[in-house]
Formats: structure tokens, C-alpha cells, sequence
């Protein structure tokens, strides 16, 4: 049956990575966490769900509208280092739980990225607005 393949935490911002290399090691991700206290838009977890990575993301900034409640931890745990700490074992048993479990996110994670791509990622509803406006740009 073979050994289990060992679990590997990445910093993606700690590495000299290319746009290649980034998207390898994404695609073959289970989770991709954000303690993120200010982001734009989050795009490194809405890429990971749209390759079935779980995000795991903090109840805060635009993550708190875009994502279902399914797949954020409360913001609280990762405000500061010191929070941090304190609510660390928390965070790690929700980690261990998407990787022990990440095989029952698939169709889940195909609707939560349709629906970021529809809602958050897409200009079709801009299109749509300026197209059907009566009012002249």
C-alpha cells in the first residue's frame, strides 16, 4: 500500500516562486490557509478552490462575504501573534480536519468556486448593467 505521504506546510509568500512553480504546488494542495489581516480580494484561495484545495480562510475582510460559512474560522484566531497562539491549537485541529476529510469537499468546492466565479470574479454582471442602462457613459 506504500507510506502516507508526508504533510508539508508551504509559505508561498516566504518562497522565490515562478507563476509555474506557484501553480504546481497549488494544484496539489489539499488546503490553502489566509490569516490575511488586509488582501485584494483573496485570489490565492478562490485559485485553490478552483483546483479543489479547500480554502480555509478568517471571518474578515471580503472572505466574510465571499466565502460560506463551511470554510472560515473566526477572525479572532489569527488577529495578532498573540491570538495567534492562544487559539493555535484550534486552527491546527480545523486543518487536520479539511486534510483528513479533503475528499468530501469535491463537489462542494466545484459549487463554492462556480460560485465565487459568478459572483466575484466575473465582469458579467457589469456587462450586463452597462449594457441594459439607459443612461449614456
Amino acid at each position: 500500500m506504500g507510506r502516507p505521504r508526508a504533510i508539508i506546510f508551504i509559505v508561498c509568500q516566504e518562497q522565490e516562486l515562478t507563476k509555474d512553480e506557484y501553480h504546481t504546488i497549488l494544484g496539489e494542495a489539499k488546503v490553502v490557509f489566509s490569516a490575511n489581516l488586509q488582501e485584494t480580494l483573496g485570489i490565492s484561495a478562490y485559485e485553490g478552490a478552483l483546483v479543489n484545495a479547500i480554502p480555509m480562510v478568517p471571518d474578515r475582510l471580503s472572505y466574510t462575504e465571499m466565502y460560506d460559512d463551511e470554510y472560515k474560522y473566526p477572525s479572532k484566531w489569527t488577529e495578532s501573534f498573540e491570538s495567534y497562539t492562544k487559539h493555535k491549537s484550534k486552527l491546527i485541529e480545523k486543518l487536520k480536519n479539511y486534510m483528513q476529510s479533503h475528499n468530501n469537499y469535491h463537489n462542494q468546492l466545484n459549487t463554492e468556486s462556480a460560485k465565487l466565479t459568478q459572483t466575484f470574479f466575473s465582469g458579467n454582471n457589469m456587462y450586463d448593467a452597462i449594457t441594459k442602462s439607459d443612461t449614456p457613459l
